[in-house]
């Protein structure tokens, strides 16, 4: 039996959401602040939700584990820490159980278990566009303790949003497998017939008749000889 091409795109999609959240949630680019009053013009400071980093663009010079106790303690920053590692553990979780219920290598796969796994998948990625969202929405709000004038959301955020959106989408094509599973359940390859009277010793099913029509022709007698049986 060929894997149904819900559950490939959902294997296909949910493990590249899940590759773009975990980037999100190490990254240490959530927001970009410039234009620093007493920095260097091209310093820009990338912040994350576990580390700072202070880049200076012009010598190509990064420099991270950066302090800031104002950033690191705002609500919106520990909020999100909860919310992507349980978004991480529950994509997780809901991988292993996808891959369990497609079963690529077995005939007949598991509709049940996909299912399952597509439902999980769905939990993890709305955990991951929660704290994505929010952040976004108090970016202005965030502590700014190195004084720059211009805050603009990082490609961590961007990745995390990209990244839930996939596993959402290849959740949902997983839980299309509950559709396939009373097909799955039906037997396969037997017809049945509506009952009827049937003569005895008929050679077809109950309620079918014969396809073919047999004409019997009368078997003429040749009583006038052909004309080749002079020569014999």
């Amino acid at each position: 039996m060929r894997t149904p091409a819900v559950m490939i795109l959902g294997l296909v999609l949910s493990p590249v959401g899940y590759v773009l959240i975990l980037t999100s949630t190490v990254a240490p680019a959530w927001r970009d602040v410039a234009d620093i009053r007493n920095g260097a013009r091209d310093e820009i400071h990338h912040q994350g939700l576990w580390e700072i980093c202070r880049d200076l663009q012009s010598v190509r010079e990064l420099t991270c584990g950066q302090s800031d106790d104002a950033y690191f303690q705002h609500r919106a920053i520990s909020v999100a820490r909860g919310l992507m590692i349980a978004s991480l553990v529950v994509s997780a979780a809901g991988l292993l159980l996808a891959s369990w219920g497609v079963r690529c290598w077995t005939d007949t796969p598991n509709h049940a278990g996909a299912g399952a796994g597509g439902l999980v998948l769905l939990a993890g990625g709305v955990l991951t566009l929660i704290p994505v969202s929010w952040y976004t929405h108090q970016l202005q709000q965030i502590p700014n303790t190195v004084a720059g004038t211009q805050l603009s959301v990082g490609y961590a955020v961007v990745l995390g949003f990209i990244g839930g959106s996939l596993i959402i989408i290849g959740g949902i094509h997983l839980t299309f497998s509950f559709g396939k599973l009373n097909k799955s359940k039906s037997p396969a390859g037997k017809k049945y017939y509506p009952k009827s009277s049937a003569q005895p010793g008929s050679r077809y099913p109950a309620g079918i008749s014969n396809p073919v029509t047999v004409i019997d022709l009368p078997q003429h007698s040749r009583s006038t000889p052909a004309p080749w049986d002079d020569d014999l």
